[in-house]
C-alpha cells in the first residue's frame, strides 16, 4: 500500500511537472513567434549571427535592401550577405559583426557607408551591431539594425548646396564668397587677385521686360563669367546684378 502511494505520488509530481514544461515551452514559442512577427514588421532592416559570424535570420527589409530573397541568406558568411564599402573610397568597410564578435561591444557604422546588394544595387545606409548575450553573459550572436538613407543624404546635399549657391545662375552666393574669402587668407594661396563688377541696365532690363527677361541677362552675365574663368577659380553672385 506504500509502495503504491509513494507511485501514485511521484506520478502526479511528474505529471504536473510535464504539464509545467509544457505550458513553458508554449509561452517560449509564443514569445519567440512574437519577437519574430516584431521584427518581421519594423521598418528597419534587421540581421541576426551566430557566434561564428553566419546569418540566421534576415527580416524582409533586410532581405529587400541586401537583395538575398527568401531564404538564400541563411547559413552564409555575414560579410557574403552584407557587403558594405566607403561611398568615396570605394574601399570594402570593416565587417561590424566581426568587430562585434572580437570586442563585444556596440558598433556603429562609420559615415559615408554603401551597402551594395546581390544585384549591384548601391544605397547609402546607417546601422549599428550589439552583441547577442545568454543569461550568463556569454557572446551568442549579432544582431545588427540598418536603414536606408539614400533619399535622406540627397535632399540633405540638395539643402547644404542651396544654402552655398544661387539658384538662379548656380555660382556661389555670398555666403560661399565670405568662407572661400577665409580659406583664402592662408600665405600659401597669396597674391589673390579680386575682380568685382555688376551687369549694367538691370533695372531698366526689369522695368522694360520683366523680371523674366530680367533673370535672363543675370543668368547670361554668369555664363560670361564661367567661359572666361578656369575651374580653380571662384565666382560668386554676390548680390541682385553684383558679382
Amino acid at each position: 500500500i506504500l509502495g503504491a502511494i509513494v507511485l501514485y505520488y511521484l506520478g502526479r509530481t511528474l505529471s504536473m511537472k510535464n504539464q509545467e514544461l509544457k505550458i513553458s515551452r508554449n509561452l517560449l514559442a509564443a514569445e519567440k513567434e512574437n519577437l519574430r512577427i516584431m521584427l518581421s514588421s519594423i521598418g528597419d532592416g534587421v540581421i541576426s549571427a551566430d557566434s561564428s559570424g553566419n546569418v540566421i535570420f534576415l527580416n524582409e527589409v533586410a532581405k529587400k535592401l541586401t537583395g538575398w530573397h527568401d531564404e538564400s541568406g541563411i547559413g552564409r558568411p555575414f560579410k557574403e550577405v552584407f557587403n558594405i564599402i566607403n561611398e568615396y573610397s570605394r574601399e570594402k568597410s570593416d565587417d561590424p559583426v566581426k568587430k562585434v564578435l572580437e570586442t563585444g561591444n556596440v558598433i556603429e557604422l562609420a559615415n559615408h557607408t554603401a551597402l551594395i546588394a546581390k544585384d549591384g544595387t548601391e544605397r547609402s545606409i546607417a546601422d549599428s551591431a550589439a552583441p547577442i548575450r545568454d543569461e550568463k553573459g556569454d557572446l551568442k550572436g549579432v544582431i545588427l539594425v540598418f536603414r536606408d538613407v539614400t533619399e535622406e543624404k540627397m535632399k540633405q546635399s540638395e539643402i547644404e548646396y542651396l544654402s552655398f549657391h544661387d539658384q538662379l545662375t548656380g555660382l556661389g552666393n555670398r555666403r560661399y564668397m565670405e568662407i572661400h574669402l577665409k580659406r583664402l587668407e592662408d600665405k600659401a594661396y597669396l597674391p589673390v587677385s579680386v575682380i568685382m563688377g555688376d551687369a549694367n541696365g538691370l533695372k531698366l532690363t526689369n522695368d522694360a521686360f520683366g523680371h523674366i527677361m530680367g533673370d535672363k541677362l543675370i543668368y547670361k552675365a554668369a555664363e560670361v563669367l564661367k567661359s572666361v574663368c578656369r575651374n580653380e577659380d571662384v565666382i560668386c553672385r554676390y548680390g541682385g546684378d553684383e558679382f
